[in-house]
């Protein structure tokens, strides 16, 4: 009994802010407070590399200048420009990656989803009929290597970190089951 209280307590700990739009689709969003930390920490290192340039260590901080004020610009635009991240509704999913285009993946290309957990991070990996397709059709260069990366450690070119988005991760997965099922029950497949 007491096991059972304290799993339904944990539940209700998630509040949910995936809501439907008029159309019955869903939209979630990246969470604006956890870019900006990602936003603060950008800059933080930037101040350490001034600190290295400074102390007369000058390839490290031209090193950690370079990267870290890359990460800034990025994480800057994570915060300055309000992004819909995910888009669900009952023909395809479409993912707003940070860094090129938005891809669009139909219900009858998918066949599950899986949560990841890799130290900190968490991520969902949107599984399809064929991955290495999905694959051949990419002409970005950079997106190319980042899915193949992906199937070669998780089986599938479509990763979502949920860590910022707006809506917790059960609630995505829960939300992406619930619409796989109601497409696999029209008997489209």
């Amino acid at each position: 009994m007491i096991s059972s209280n304290n799993k339904n307590d944990n539940e209700n700990k998630i509040k949910s802010h995936i809501k439907p739009l008029p159309d019955g689709s869903y939209e979630i969003y990246k969470n604006e407070m956890k870019s900006f930390y990602y936003v603060l920490a950008a800059f933080l290192f930037a101040l350490m590399s001034i600190y290295f340039l400074k102390s007369g260590y000058r390839v490290v901080g031209y090193i950690l200048l370079t990267g870290f004020a890359g990460a800034a610009l990025i994480a800057l635009k994570m915060v300055l420009f309000k992004k819909t991240v995910i888009t669900i509704n009952d023909k395809f999913i479409v993912i707003a990656p940070l860094v090129g285009a938005s891809e669009q993946i139909l219900w009858d290309d998918i066949t599950g989803f899986n949560e990841i957990r890799e130290k900190r991070n968490h991520y969902i990996a949107v599984m399809v009929n064929n991955p290495e397709n999905v694959l051949e059709t990419q002409t970005n260069k950079l997106i190319y290597k980042f899915m193949q990366h992906n199937i070669k450690l998780y089986g599938t070119p479509y990763i979502i970190q949920t860590d910022t988005l707006s809506a917790h991760r059960r609630e995505i997965l829960d939300l992406f089951n619930k619409f796989q099922e109601e497409y696999l029950e029209k008997g489209v497949l």
